[in-house]
């Protein structure tokens, strides 16, 4: 059985439990009925006494309806809660002409939230996976943003800073780690480290590092050399795991959130790194749309460290991932 149509099964079961509370309360329901007609009969004097107690059982009932996994309070304060994030992927839907393929695979947030589900928190190890990456920022708009609709999701990714930003906006940087996302180095200046000296390149990271360390407590845990650029040297040279990417979204080049969000939507596969930057409102907009979608595709929304270690695979020094399925270096 093939991992959605494994998943397909859990949610299906998740749906019969619900249903099965359903009935159980439906049928308390009738005895109660039953009940206060015998109630009645019994005490026909005492009208008084008879509506209290026929409004009291009533009031028991709706509010044991009403806080179900499928009751209308929950599903009211959901969407108080979470309705400008959601309303990003469901705008999507909106022309699509069949959603059927979709129907019941709900991860993590959505079954979480619809089926009563467990902790959302819980990454299922069998489920495909994705991690988002965003280079250049951090940004204390965008990546205040895409933080937002990650928590709201139960998701992570993996944000590689450059310096320069990195010391301006020292509280987005706690923001990302203390949302369980995690930072990588992007070299202060943004430099080709093919093209630098020994020194030039050591320099380039350990000033990130610095950065991010005076912020957070904590180094960056990753690198990712700008423009995917790297030789024997610099690998050499690289105190951390290189990761780079196998799915390019050109949000620099396109700045158009729908284009983004196509373009991953259509060619994302299990174990996929995508590339993304989170300078650019577009792909803040574009993650907004996206993120809710692949929930529902049935992706979890990962960190690359976090998706290696749910792989059971280690980054080693030396490598260059641009995807964690098998997990094989370049």
């Amino acid at each position: 059985m093939s991992k959605l149509g494994l998943h397909n099964q859990v949610i299906e079961q998740r749906i019969e439990q619900e249903m099965n509370v359903r009935r159980l309360i439906y049928r308390l329901t009738r005895k109660l009925k039953k009940q206060v007609r015998r109630y009645r009969h019994r005490y026909r004097h005492s009208m008084g006494t008879q509506v209290f107690f026929v409004v009291a059982v009533t009031l028991v009932c709706i509010l044991a309806a009403e806080l179900s996994p499928y009751g209308r309070m929950r599903v009211w304060h959901r969407h108080l809660t979470h309705q400008e994030v959601v309303n990003k992927g469901v705008i999507r839907d909106v022309n699509e002409k069949d959603l059927t393929q979709t129907r019941g695979q709900f991860l993590t947030y959505y079954r979480h939230i619809t089926f009563g589900a467990s902790d959302p928190d819980d990454v299922d190890r069998t489920a495909p996976m994705v991690a988002f990456t965003f280079d250049d920022g951090p940004n204390p708009e965008y990546t205040k943003r895409i933080l937002d609709v990650l928590n709201a999701n139960y998701s992570h990714a993996t944000f590689f800073v450059v310096g320069n930003n990195a010391e301006s906006y020292p509280e987005t940087l706690q923001n990302i780690l203390s949302s369980g996302s995690e930072i990588g180095n992007h070299t202060y200046h943004h430099a080709n480290l093919t093209k630098a000296d020994d020194d030039t390149i050591e320099k380039e990271i350990s000033d990130v590092n610095r950065a991010v360390k005076n912020a957070t407590g904590e180094k960056a845990t990753l690198i990712r050399p700008p423009y995917g650029a790297y030789n024997d040297k610099v690998m050499a040279l690289l105190t951390e795991p290189v990761v780079l990417w196998d799915l390019d979204t050109e949000d620099w080049s396109s700045r158009n959130a729908q284009d983004i969000a196509e373009k991953v939507l259509s060619t994302v596969k299990d174990g996929d790194i995508v590339l993304m930057h989170d300078i650019y409102e577009s792909t803040a907009e574009a993650v907004e749309i996206m993120v809710p979608k692949l929930k529902e595709m049935g992706y979890q929304i990962v960190s690359v460290s976090q998706m290696a270690q749910y792989k059971g695979r280690t980054l080693e020094l030396g490598k260059a991932y641009g995807e964690i399925d098998a997990l094989s270096g370049q």
